[in-house]
């Protein structure tokens, strides 16, 4: 049985005002912007089941467009009771949990909502990120270099100084060559794309511009990444 209209939005209403900080992209979703990262909290529907689950996520307005840059979090992290098991929520019950969920979520969010944050700290939560299973499984992975991809655009928006810095550790990983080639990717090619981007940084620039400009990411409330 679907979910009355009135109650989710009751739901939506509920973590808007506990987070005042974020501002509602869509009924389930809340993010601030932070430079070219995207921060928030996600709603996600459990499947055939009534029931949600809170997730931390982080984005990148890096990518070719917005549709792009929002497909696929970096980092999606779910939230844990005092008994470290996972948040179901029943929708219809919502109000008997939020409270204890409030609370994990200001113990547990990686990145604060309020005021600016550093690249070092972004890079501590991604790299911390890398190291919970099943990504800690295969460090020289591929979704492994897509988490280092994802530093070496956000450090690219700073300076070419703090990209090169994330390249040269990209460099120096001896990566899985077949778990690349599974994906359909050539790592030289991989490599040589990066690279591209930091010869070719206005154009990069350039298209973060038009990512941020779209009109729902024009509304999110802001702070700065700081060096």
């Amino acid at each position: 049985m679907a979910i009355n209209k009135e109650i989710k939005k009751k739901i939506a209403e509920d973590w808007q005002k506990a987070f005042p900080q974020l501002t509602a992209y869509s009924q389930n979703k809340f993010y601030k912007k932070i430079g070219v990262i995207i921060i928030g909290i996600e709603l996600i529907k459990l499947p055939r089941t009534e029931e949600y689950r809170p997730h931390f996520v982080m984005y990148s307005l890096c990518k070719k467009d917005i549709k792009t840059s929002l497909d696929v979090p970096i980092v999606l992290k779910q939230f844990y009771n005092k008994k470290r098991l996972q948040f179901d929520i029943p929708y219809e019950k919502h109000n008997l949990y939020f409270d204890d969920i409030l609370e994990s979520i200001k113990e547990q969010t990686p990145l604060p909502f309020d005021g600016d944050i550093s690249l070092k700290k972004t890079f501590y939560v991604i790299d911390e990120y890398s190291k919970i299973p099943p990504l800690s499984a295969a460090p020289n992975s591929y979704l492994q270099a897509v988490l280092q991809e994802a530093k070496f655009e956000i450090a690219l928006f700073i300076s070419v100084l703090e990209a090169q810095s994330v390249l040269d550790q990209i460099n120096k990983r001896h990566w899985d060559e077949e778990h690349f080639k599974y994906f359909g990717i050539d790592i030289n090619k991989w490599r040589q794309g990066l690279l591209e981007k930091v010869n070719n940084r206005e154009l990069f620039l350039k298209q973060i511009e038009v990512n941020k400009q779209d009109k729902k990411i024009e509304q999110l409330n802001r702070s700065e990444l700081t060096v």
